[in-house]
């Protein structure tokens, strides 16, 4: 394999902790390959993350990589690092860019999470009229599927902000306790 040229590879990706943590999953699997690479990481905060409303009066999940494929794009980066879920699967991608990776998927199995301290365990504990909180279209669906008197909620946010408002740090909108 050829050494990289002795500059500084500059990964762009979301500034939410997830993405940073994935980022830094993708930064050891290329020092596997390549020990002495050079790093930088560029976080963005996307207009995504900013926005609290639904994604679609915006133009859809797109947004979250958006700002980052026009700085790969203008090559204020050299590399991107997005979650696939972000990345629109109904568009081609933008002109000139390709995804030149994939990271071996981890476990895709869902988990619900409770309150510290609840009573409760699985979906089928809990009581009729509960509310569930989720932003994904398909767990909604399969919720309702096997609880349909149960309610969810969309909420959004990063990881640490979803688990702040499950245990009650933060205020939901619209949700009676």
């Amino acid at each position: 394999m050829a050494d990289f040229p002795e500059r500084t590879l500059r990964i762009g990706t979301r500034s939410s902790p997830l993405a940073l943590a994935q980022t830094d999953t993708v930064i050891a699997a290329l020092k596997e390959h390549q020990p002495d690479l050079k790093t930088e990481v560029v976080p963005v905060t996307t207009q995504a993350d900013l926005w609290e409303g639904d994604l679609a009066q915006l133009g859809g999940k797109g947004l979250y990589t958006r700002e980052i494929d026009q700085m790969l794009q203008r090559g204020d980066i050299d590399a991107a690092v997005h979650c696939v879920k972000d990345v629109p699967g109904d568009v081609p991608l933008p002109k000139g860019l390709i995804f030149a990776a994939y990271m071996k998927r981890p476990d895709v199995r869902d988990v619900l999470l409770f309150p510290e301290g609840s009573e409760h365990r699985t979906l089928a504990d809990l009581p009729a009229g509960a509310v569930i909180l989720s932003s994904a279209v398909r767990r909604k669906a399969q919720v309702l599927r096997a609880r349909p008197d149960l309610k969810v909620v969309r909420v959004r946010g990063a990881v640490g902000t979803r688990l702040d408002k499950l245990d009650g740090k933060i205020k939901l909108d619209g949700v009676k306790k």
